[in-house]
């Protein structure tokens, strides 16, 4: 037989809340005897958690209906809760909240809720956030001092230059060192021009000054870091946890989304010039860098 989903909905619930809750004790079909009509209560999920010197408790009352809860069925949940003694009164419904049921339950201080979570259950979701792709990409040039007094001639490109350490041991190209400290995230990636910048830091540097012998010099690089803006929706793979319908907002410990592709992005989010002409704020900003090949 077919579980009733009522009880596939409480139990749904129950999971959501132990999730995130972990350290509260959260119990399923709780009986309790009313403060007030001395009769035995029924809660779908209690939670409780000691506070310091005080003890919480949150009734979570689940509605499997087909339409959305309505006024009555939040006042009702009112007399339950004052009932039982509960700090806090939660509804959850799949199907939602009327308009007046919503102003009842902010005058009562009940939370409203829906579940979201993606797992395998009639209540399902499939979920995405407005997020924001913020490529940065850099245009290089490289720079070399010296003052030592010796003739110096520069017979190739800076970038190309071998360099040696004091012990005359090789360090590699200005290149190539470069190119690992960009693509690492070394360098600034802010957009704009970043002049100066030092390529083997406090390591002493030596070339070859064009005639043979070792010269001690300084390579550095300029950076011009330009910015590409890219606005879509990222789906969400999985997810647990509940929406409230008073605020709009979504409470969950974490979520997990899949695999990314810079070309993805660049062929099926929109390019945008600027955060303040998004149609939405969105929830998250990935930042990537536009590596260097050796």
């Amino acid at each position: 037989m077919a579980k009733a989903e009522w009880r596939t909905l409480e139990e749904l619930v129950l999971k959501i809340q132990k999730g995130l809750a972990p350290a509260a004790a959260v119990e399923h079909d709780k009986k309790i005897i009313g403060r007030i009509t001395g009769v035995e209560r029924q809660i779908d999920v209690w939670v409780t958690q000691n506070i310091g010197q005080y003890s919480m408790s949150i009734a979570i009352d689940c509605k499997a209906t087909k339409r959305p809860t309505d006024t009555k069925c939040v006042e009702e949940f009112h007399g339950l809760v004052k009932d039982v003694g509960a700090s806090k009164g939660v509804l959850v419904c799949p199907a939602g909240f009327t308009a007046t049921a919503k102003k009842t339950a902010k005058h009562y201080m009940i939370e409203l809720y829906r579940p979201v979570d993606t797992g395998d259950h009639k209540w399902k979701v499939r979920a995405n956030l407005p997020a924001l792709c913020d490529f940065r990409g850099a245009a290089i040039s490289f720079g070399i001092r010296t003052s030592a007094p010796m003739p110096f001639a520069i017979r190739e490109h800076v970038a190309y230059m071998k360099v040696f350490d004091k012990e005359k041991s090789a360090l590699g190209t200005a290149l190539e060192v470069a190119t690992k400290r960009w693509n690492s995230g070394d360098y600034p990636t802010a957009p704009g021009v970043h002049d100066d910048l030092d390529i083997f830091g406090d390591t002493e540097t030596y070339v070859d000054n064009g005639y043979g012998e070792m010269a001690p010099v300084r390579l550095y690089v300029g950076l011009e870091v330009k910015q590409q803006l890219y606005f879509g929706n990222l789906p969400i793979d999985q997810i647990s946890g509940f929406l409230n319908v008073q605020t709009g907002s979504v409470v969950t410990n974490s979520f997990a989304v899949g695999l990314l592709t810079p070309s993805a992005v660049e062929s099926t989010w929109k390019r945008v010039a600027d955060v303040e002409s998004l149609p939405v704020k969105p929830v998250l900003r990935l930042i990537g860098l536009e590596c260097w090949s050796d």
